[in-house]
């Protein structure tokens, strides 16, 4: 554990999310900060909206300066090439979800992370938002009895106005990855690796931007007495965003735009609603904190490179089924001790 130092952290690329990264992780006194970016103009971009920070646009080079933990925020597809050069470098890593854009390309940071024996975790946040984890609460603790269905439903027109790349009109199935966290969040709750995906997904509406579908629906199967449920559309404005955990006993819900959970018991008919109020950040600040304690050989809470390959596993079902209009089979990856190496 390092406690006369202060870490490097080299945050690998500098979007709004690596910028916020890289912000929460300057407030830190324990923390030093680098960027990296393979475009100037987005590095000189970030200059100015965080000050005076050491910046690179090599990753080589960067690597060269032997940060103790590298933060990836660059798109899905590159995950690979800097999880893994990170990893050899000796770094410790969070990657931004979804781990990889294909199975193949998360099998070998999995296997990058055991080889070298660092501290690989997946950027899901939402497992510290504090509705989720009341909710996860009342789950085990037994509050909502046996758990039978866990809904994730999101429609986010924003997303693709906010969207530089316009990828999620060409690349098929893109919404599944860029709301990949109602997967994590499910598998997180439910501690249940579903059998198999059902999905059916459209391109539809007089709207000025669009993607491959723009609205779609999975079902996800278990062995017996459970389901889930993810929705997600691209056509909703104002943003809403919920998610749902039903139980014979009770069921809850939070309404992430309102930060409202909501619990409905069934033999009494009462009706309770919870507020979480707090900005953002602070979700992020206890992900971040979650991280550094995980390096130093505490227990974290974050999405483990196994969890991590099983939520790509679940997505990539659930596009499949959105092509062939079958049922497809997900494989499981999850061993709770395997490819987690002590922290060093």
């Amino acid at each position: 554990m390092m406690t006369n130092q202060r870490r490097k952290v080299l945050v690998v690329g500098v979007g709004s999310i690596g910028q916020r990264h890289a912000r929460l992780c300057r407030e830190r006194v324990d923390l030093s900060v680098e960027l990296c970016d393979s475009r100037a103009e987005s590095l000189e971009a970030a200059r100015r909206n965080l000050g005076d920070v050491a910046c690179w646009t090599d990753l080589h080079e960067a690597l060269d300066q032997a940060p103790h933990v590298v933060i990836v925020a660059t798109p899905h597809d590159q995950h690979e090439r800097v999880v893994t050069r990170a990893l050899a470098a000796g770094a410790h890593v969070l990657c931004e979800k979804p781990m990889a854009h294909e199975l193949a390309s998360a099998r070998r940071m999995l296997d990058a992370a055991a080889a070298h024996s660092r501290v690989l975790r997946i950027a899901f946040m939402m497992r510290f938002h504090p509705g989720v984890r009341r909710i996860r609460e009342l789950l085990h603790n037994g509050t909502l009895g046996a758990a039978i269905c866990a809904r994730y439903s999101v429609g986010s027109y924003i997303t693709l106005e906010n969207s530089v790349s316009r990828h999620q009109e060409t690349t098929f199935g893109a919404a599944v990855m860029d709301y990949s966290h109602g997967i994590d969040l499910v598998g997180w709750l439910l501690q249940r690796q579903p059998l198999g995906a059902y999905a059916r997904g459209i391109q539809a509406g007089n709207v000025e931007f669009t993607s491959s579908p723009n609205l779609l629906s999975a079902i996800l199967d278990y062995e017996d007495g459970l389901l889930s449920e993810l929705h997600i559309d691209y056509l909703t404005k104002p943003q809403a965003n919920t998610l749902e955990v039903i139980g014979d006993a009770a069921s809850a819900s939070l309404d992430f735009e309102s930060r409202i959970v909501t619990v409905r018991h069934r033999q009494s008919n009462e009706l309770i609603h919870e507020a979480f109020a707090g900005p953002r950040d602070d979700i992020y600040r206890a992900q971040l904190t979650s991280f550094l304690r995980g390096i130093d050989g505490q227990t974290d809470e974050l999405t483990t490179p196994s969890e991590g390959l099983q939520s790509v596993a679940c997505s990539d079902a659930i596009i499949s089924s959105l092509k062939t209009g079958a049922r497809v089979e997900i494989p499981h990856f999850l061993h709770p001790t395997k490819n987690l190496p002590d922290p060093k």
